[in-house]
C-alpha cells in the first residue's frame, strides 16, 4: 500500500477536557471533579470578525435516534441496548451485572445493567465525552463570520424555542430542526454546543469550536452534509447545517432493512457513496476519526452524507481556518502529520493500532478501517466483535491468525493478495460475496495499519469502479442518469449515475419520499 513516506508529529495538543489530556496529564486538575459545573460562554465582538452573510440551502439532515443492533451478544429478544455512541464512557464495578458509567457534565450518575450497555465491554479510557483535539493551534485573528442564530433562523417549535424536540443529542451538543425566516420549507439542522466546562479556558473552547466549523464549511461533496453558518444563541454556539429528514444509516440497519440478500444493490451503493466522501476528505488532507452508523445520514433522496467532525484531524497541508488558506481546504498540501496515541471515536469501529495507545498513528488508517466496519454492519446487520483487541472475540482473533497465516507464506513484503490467494476468515468467507469485496474488505481490514490499503486504492479498485451508484463522485462530475430498475439501462458516455432508493416503501402516515432523480416530478 502506497502512503506517504514523510510524517511528522501532529502539532496539536489535545484540548484541556479530552480523555487523552486527562489520562496523560491529569494531575494538574487537582481535587477538581470531572463533573464541574458547567459555565457558560458568550462570544463577543473582539473574538471574531462579524459580518454577516446570507446563504443558500439545498436542505438535507441530521438524523432520528434508534436503538443498537444486539449482534455481538445476542441476549435475545426481549433485549435492547442503546446505540454505539463515541459519547458514553463506563467503568466495570465489582458487581458482574450492574456497571457505573462516571459522572459528567450535565449528567447525574447513572447505572446500567449489561444488557444495556452500548456494547457487551464498557469503552477504555478515551472513548468517552469526545476526546475533541484542535487540528492545529489556531491564530488569535482567526476570522469567522458570525450572526446571532434568531436574526436568520427560527425555531419549528414557536413555543418551546431551543427546549423543543431534538434530532439528536449528544454529551457535547444536541441537533434541532430550525427553518429560514419567511422560509418555513428552508429546513437546517443547528447543532448547539455545550457551555464551556470550568476545566477549560475559554479560549480553548472558542479554539475548539472554531476548528470543527472551519473544517466543516470547508468540505464541499455530494457525500459530505454542507455546513452553513456560525450562530450565537443563548451563550452557546451553533452550527447551521443540511437537513436529511431521512435520518442516519443506524436506524435503517437497526430494522433490518439492509440485511436480505435482495438488498446487496442497496449495501454496496451505500458503502461506495461512504469510500467517494472519505476519500475526498483524504485528498484535502483530513481525516474523520469517527466514522460509524451515527454520523451517516440519508437525504430525501436517498443519499449518504457523512456528518460530525467534532474530532476531525488535518493531518497534511494548511488548516481551513487559517487565514492563508482562504477558507478551503486541501491548501499547501505537504508532509503527513500522526496522530498522539489516544482513543477517540467507539469502540467497535475503532482500528487496533489506535485501540492498544502504544505509538502515533496515521489517521487515514483509522477512517479505512472503520469503513470497512460498517460495511461489516451493512452485511451483518450488527457488529461481529466488540473491538479490535485479540483475545476478546474468537471473530476477530480469526481474522489475525488469517493475516498472520497469509504473512508466514508470503515472506515477502511487497507480496499481494490475489483472486485466489488471499487470507481467511470465517465470518467473511461465508457472508460477504462476491468474492471480489471479501478480499476488497479483507485488505481494509489488515490488522497492521502499515499494510492496510489506502482510500484512494479502495476507490480505484477494478471492481469498486463498477459498483452501480446513484451519487456522483463530486459536484463537477459529468454524469448520466440510468434507471436501474429498467432492464436495458445502458449507457456508453461519462460515468453512469444510477437510480436508487435504498429507503423502506412509504407506509400510512408516514412521510413522503417523493419522486426520485430520473422519475416524473423529481
Amino acid at each position: 500500500m502506497h502512503r506517504s513516506t514523510t510524517t511528522t508529529r501532529s502539532n496539536t495538543p489535545p484540548s484541556p477536557t479530552s480523555p487523552l489530556e486527562i489520562s496523560n496529564g491529569g494531575n494538574h486538575m487537582g481535587s477538581q471533579p470531572a463533573h464541574s459545573i458547567v459555565s457558560e460562554s458568550l462570544p463577543n465582538s473582539d473574538d471574531f470578525s462579524a459580518k454577516k452573510k446570507n446563504r443558500s440551502s439545498s436542505g438535507l439532515s441530521l438524523g432520528l435516534r434508534g436503538r443498537a443492533v444486539n449482534f455481538v451478544t445476542g441476549h435475545g429478544p426481549g433485549h435492547r441496548r442503546d446505540r454505539a455512541s463515541s459519547f458514553d464512557s463506563t467503568k466495570r464495578t465489582d458487581s458482574p451485572h450492574v456497571v457505573q458509567q462516571p459522572p459528567c457534565e450535565n449528567d447525574n450518575q447513572q447505572t446500567y445493567p449489561p444488557e444495556r450497555l452500548p456494547w457487551p465491554l464498557p469503552p477504555d479510557a478515551g472513548t468517552g465525552a469526545k476526546a475533541r483535539r484542535m487540528s492545529l493551534s489556531l491564530p488569535d485573528d482567526f476570522t469567522v463570520d458570525i450572526v446571532e442564530l434568531t436574526k436568520e433562523f427560527e425555531y419549528e417549535s414557536k413555543f418551546l424555542g431551543r427546549h423543543g424536540k431534538h434530532l439528536g443529542k449528544g454529551a457535547a451538543s444536541k441537533v434541532t430542526l430550525m427553518s429560514r425566516k419567511g422560509c418555513p420549507t428552508e429546513l437546517y439542522a443547528v447543532k448547539e454546543f455545550r457551555g464551556k466546562s470550568g476545566r477549560e479556558s475559554k479560549d480553548d473552547y472558542d479554539k475548539k469550536i472554531k476548528s470543527e466549523y472551519s473544517i466543516a464549511k470547508s468540505l464541499h461533496h455530494p457525500n459530505i452534509i454542507e455546513t452553513f453558518r456560525l450562530c450565537t444563541d443563548h451563550s452557546r454556539w451553533n452550527h447551521v447545517m443540511e437537513y436529511c429528514s431521512e435520518g442516519d444509516l443506524f436506524s435503517l440497519v437497526s430494522k433490518g432493512w439492509l440485511k436480505p440478500e435482495d438488498k446487496k444493490k442497496d449495501r454496496l451503493c451505500l458503502f461506495k457513496q461512504l469510500i467517494q466522501g472519505v476519500n475526498y476528505l483524504h485528498s484535502n488532507g483530513i481525516a474523520h476519526r469517527d466514522i460509524k452508523l451515527e454520523n451517516l445520514l440519508i437525504s430525501k433522496d436517498s443519499k449518504l452524507k457523512i456528518t460530525d467532525f467534532g474530532v476531525s484531524e488535518v493531518f497534511c497541508g494548511t488548516h481551513p481556518g487559517v487565514r492563508e488558506s482562504g477558507g478551503q481546504c486541501g491548501q499547501n498540501m505537504g508532509d503527513i502529520r500522526l496522530c498522539s496515541p489516544g482513543i477517540c471515536g467507539s469502540e467497535p469501529y475503532i482500528a487496533p493500532e489506535v485501540l492498544a495507545k502504544k505509538s502515533e498513528y496515521d489517521p487515514r488508517a483509522l477512517d479505512v478501517w472503520s469503513s470497512a466496519v460498517v460495511m461489516i454492519y451493512l452485511i451483518f446487520g450488527g457488529a461481529i466483535w466488540p473491538r479490535a483487541q485479540p483475545g476478546i472475540n474468537k471473530v476477530y482473533d480469526n481474522l489475525v491468525k488469517g493475516w498472520d497465516k497469509w504473512y508466514k507464506n508470503h515472506p515477502d513484503p511487497d507480496a499481494t493478495i490475489t483472486e485466489t490467494d488471499y487470507p481467511h476468515c470465517t465470518a467473511l468467507d461465508f457472508a460477504v460475496s462476491p468474492p471480489a469485496l471479501r478480499r476488497l474488505m479483507l485488505q481494509m481490514l489488515n490488522p497492521d495499519p502499515s499494510r492496510r490499503i489506502s482510500i484512494n486504492q479502495v476507490i480505484n479498485n477494478r471492481w469498486m469502479k463498477n459498483v452501480e451508484c446513484c451519487q456522483a463522485e463530486s459536484y463537477d462530475d459529468p454524469t448520466h442518469v440510468i434507471d436501474a430498475s429498467k432492464p436495458d439501462a445502458s449507457w456508453n458516455g461519462p460515468r453512469k449515475i444510477f437510480c436508487h432508493s435504498h429507503l423502506p416503501p412509504k407506509t400510512k402516515g408516514s412521510h413522503s419520499l417523493g419522486a426520485m432523480p430520473g422519475q416524473p416530478g423529481y
